[in-house]
Formats: structure tokens, C-alpha cells, sequence
């Protein structure tokens, strides 16, 4: 029984490096692609002219398409999703989007809005970039040979 007692008290409980890997790809795609660089990619300009929101089945969130009239005079089609990456929802006819890429900030009725929070998404991916290191070591340190 005593060698039972002491073989636990030696055995160290660590994290599986898989569960950090996998944790901070999924943090790297829903904060990061999912949110920071759809609102980067995002290039828009014109008047909504219609606005439809959509519900998701089984939930309270909607997104709403947009058909947006550019300066061209074509009509454009914009999809703002539920998730901070999107522009916002329901908008009335009228308001003049301008949106351009590489920027997290538009113009709205020619009025600068910035409400996309990067303090909290750069919190976010940092912690992801810790989950990745912390995978990285906990993996070497087990392949290593003692």
C-alpha cells in the first residue's frame, strides 16, 4: 500500500500539449479570421437601399443583408453577420456606409464610428499565442529524452 501511496506522489499531472494546440487554433480562427480579419477585409461603399434581416433558426441572432447603392449607381449586396468582425445590423434605408479595407473603423452618414473593441481581441490572441507556446514546450520537454 505504502508504494502505491508514493508512486502517485511522485507522478506529476500535466496538461496534454494537444488540448493547448487545439485550443489556440480555435481561439487564432474565432477571434482572429472569424473577427479581426473579416472586419479588415471588409471593402464597402453606398446607401442601403433594402434591408432584410434573417434569423438563425434555434437562436436569438440574425444578420441582416444589405443591398447598397455605390457611387457607380450598381447595386451591391452585404451580409452583416452576428460577430464583431461584421458591420452593423439593421440599418435603415438611406444611411451612407463607407468601409475600407485594412481599416477596423467606417463612416457612417459621413461620421467616423470606431466600435470594433482590438484591446479585447488583442487580450484574446495573446492568450492564444500563450496557449501555442505553452503546447510547444509542454511537447518538447515530453520528447525530450531525461
Amino acid at each position: 500500500m505504502a508504494v502505491k501511496t508514493v508512486a502517485l506522489r511522485n507522478s506529476k499531472a500535466t496538461l496534454n500539449p494537444l488540448v493547448l494546440l487545439l485550443s489556440a487554433l480555435w481561439i487564432f480562427w474565432a477571434f482572429g479570421y472569424e473577427t479581426l480579419a473579416d472586419r479588415l477585409m471588409t471593402e464597402v461603399e453606398g446607401t442601403v437601399i433594402s434591408a432584410h434581416d434573417i434569423p438563425f433558426t434555434g437562436g436569438r441572432r440574425y444578420r441582416t443583408e444589405y443591398i447598397l447603392r455605390g457611387n457607380d449607381g450598381r447595386d451591391h449586396l452585404y451580409i452583416a453577420g452576428s460577430v464583431d468582425g461584421s458591420l452593423p445590423r439593421s440599418m435603415p434605408r438611406g444611411t451612407h456606409i463607407k468601409k475600407q479595407r485594412w481599416q477596423l473603423s467606417y463612416e457612417r452618414n459621413g461620421q467616423r464610428v470606431d466600435d470594433f473593441s482590438l484591446l479585447f481581441h488583442g487580450i484574446v490572441l495573446a492568450l492564444g499565442l500563450g496557449c501555442l507556446c505553452w503546447s510547444f514546450y509542454l511537447w518538447r520537454r515530453q520528447t525530450q529524452p531525461n
